[in-house]
């Protein structure tokens, strides 16, 4: 090569080199955090608002509200606003009896209790002891056969109020106050029993007879972020974490995951063992179904109550990276959920500095700044230690509840079995329950394509079964498993599936599962049409035009009757 040549080439080789090493590590132009200076300087308009405003608002929790935004800003409990926050809830609450602190009142006695114990504890003291120990004992008197909190002239649990009845109780217990486990167990068991088939959850909770999923009415974003956000606390209260090591991350290249040196246990000695009732495999098909309905990219402004949400979805996501293990030290850049949400807030923040939606000025922009300022994240990483799980769902249960199962009414310590041994274990014994498939689709994600593809190829003919298994979650398992292996030898059971699952249930989410997949395989992303609720028309329709394109591509091939 000519030398002149390789002078210029070598240069031009180190900038290439630059730049590609640049897209690769840079974070992304909206990588936000809650320092980042766009942040910083919303937040600061925004709490100028509140400010102005003032802390001592007609409702309580309202003024609740202001003062813990303050206090999540500055960390100074003696901040003006913080303290006239303070003397208005003493004020509020002085004398009162905890059974007359008045009706329909849970958000109030909720917000107020999640402020006043956030204090004590980054004060590690109990100078709000009265007021807590009154608002807990409101709680108890007021929280329902059922388990949940809701209005008083209703019978019915509302998931709403019961989010914030749920966080209190976390609070509190983390500086050191007793929440009975029975008053845990009860309100965990009917978030359990009120999860929608979609893995939502509704407004006022219709209670399963079992813990298999029933219709909910009033089903939208808010009461999603609202319920699941209040099954991962209730886990964390009862010790029933399910975490996952930072190494088995797939969002990681295998030379940028994190070793983590093993520290020697530390013990907790304000924690108690509280011996729930419930077992913790009743948690995770809960957990796994709601996950699913929110996906990667959780949408950010659902038309309800937007920034009710946001606090909702901030809450939910943050005690979900608890329970999977991930920790402060790993939030170098936020998740997209988070950046999604600053883009949002950037474009409907107002000139002076509040935001606007269904509800009243002051806690929209309350709930947009708890949510920016990643309020639950900032409460979970004051703990000093979240240790192994600190009780169990019965006695005898291991601290790795990942490994419990129940048979018999026994409780038993699953072998140490990798992800595919499991896959192949579930796929050969037909006789599971739902607990089981959820599991299945939970191990998925941490194997290598080649080998599903491996364990697809030998168990291809139990896949087909397990198809039309009578279980909705068996069947999704099975086309979740068709999903990874990427083999077209499958569409036509997925056209199959498409075009009977849920004809005679209602239920139509496992075939709008293979009409996703067919669209993926085919990389037609409005593929042939066919709506989330279709009817017999609309299945006809979609997959006479899947049997056509899959016949152009294998001419021979044969479909399902």
């Amino acid at each position: 090569m000519n030398k002149a040549i390789v002078i210029r080439y070598q240069p031009l080789a180190a900038m290439l080199s630059a730049a590609i090493l640049a897209m690769v590590f840079a974070p992304p132009a909206s990588a936000f955090r809650p320092d980042s200076p766009e942040v910083q300087k919303m937040v600061t308009s925004g709490v100028k608002f509140l400010e102005s405003k003032g802390a001592k608002q007609g409702r309580p929790g309202a003024t609740a509200l202001i003062g813990l935004v303050k206090y999540k800003q500055t960390h100074d409990e003696k901040d003006p606003l913080v303290l006239d926050a303070v003397k208005h809830i003493r004020s509020t609450l002085s004398g009162l009896d905890p059974r007359h602190l008045g009706k329909d009142n849970i958000y109030d006695i909720g917000l107020m209790l999640i402020f006043l114990t956030e204090l004590d504890s980054a004060k590690k003291t109990r100078e709000y002891a009265p007021e807590v120990k009154c608002m807990l004992e409101n709680l108890a008197l007021r929280q329902k056969k059922c388990g949940a909190w809701g209005y008083d002239n209703r019978g019915t649990g509302d998931t709403s109020m019961t989010q914030y009845g749920v966080l209190g109780y976390w609070t509190a217990m983390q500086n050191g106050y007793d929440i009975p486990v029975e008053r845990i167990d009860a309100v965990a068991d009917w978030l359990l029993r009120t999860q929608d088939p979609s893995g939502a959850f509704g407004y006022q909770g219709t209670v399963s007879s079992s813990y298999t999923p029933v219709k909910q009415t009033n089903v939208r974003h808010s009461m999603a972020a609202a319920g699941l956000g209040s099954v991962y606390i209730c886990a964390d209260m009862l010790g029933m974490k399910s975490k996952v090591e930072a190494s088995k991350r797939q969002d990681l290249a295998p030379a940028l995951k994190r070793v983590v040196k093993k520290e020697p246990e530390k013990k907790d000695g304000n924690k108690k063992k509280l011996n729930s009732r419930l077992s913790p495999r009743l948690f995770h098909p809960v957990q796994t179904r709601g996950n699913r309905w929110f996906g990667p990219s959780p949408r950010i402004d659902p038309p309800q109550w937007t920034y009710y949400y946001l606090y909702a979805l901030e809450r939910y996501e943050s005690f979900r990276e608890l329970a999977e293990g991930r920790v402060k030290s790993e939030r170098v850049i936020e998740p997209s959920w988070y950046n999604d949400g600053i883009v949002f807030l950037q474009k409907t923040q107002k000139e002076n500095g509040c935001w606007e939606g269904r509800a009243e000025k002051i806690p929209c922009t309350c709930f947009a700044l708890l949510f920016m300022l990643r309020s639950s994240a900032q409460s979970i990483d004051q703990l000093d230690d979240f240790g192994e799980g600190i009780c169990t769902g019965a006695r005898g249960i291991p601290n790795d509840t990942d490994r419990v199962v129940v048979r018999d009414g026994k409780v038993m310590t699953k072998p140490l079995l990798g992800p595919a041994q499991e896959l192949i274990g579930i796929l050969e014994d037909g006789d599971r329950d739902i607990d089981d498939y959820e599991q299945m689709m939970v191990a998925l994600p941490e194997l290598p394509p080649t080998e599903v593809q491996a364990i697809a190829v030998k168990h291809k003919d139990l896949l087909y079964q397990l198809a039309g298994h009578q279980l909705g979650e068996a069947r999704l398992a099975a086309l979740e498993t068709m999903e990874k292996t990427r083999d077209f030898d499958y569409v036509p059971i997925l056209i199959y599936v498409l075009m009977t699952d849920g004809q005679k249930d209602g239920h139509t989410r496992v075939a709008c599962k293979a009409r996703d997949i067919l669209r993926r395989f085919a990389r037609k992303p409005k593929g042939f049409g066919m709506p989330d609720q279709p009817d017999e028309a609309d299945r006809r329709a979609a997959a006479a035009a899947w049997k056509e394109w899959y016949l152009a591509v294998r001419p021979d091939a044969k479909f399902k009757k």
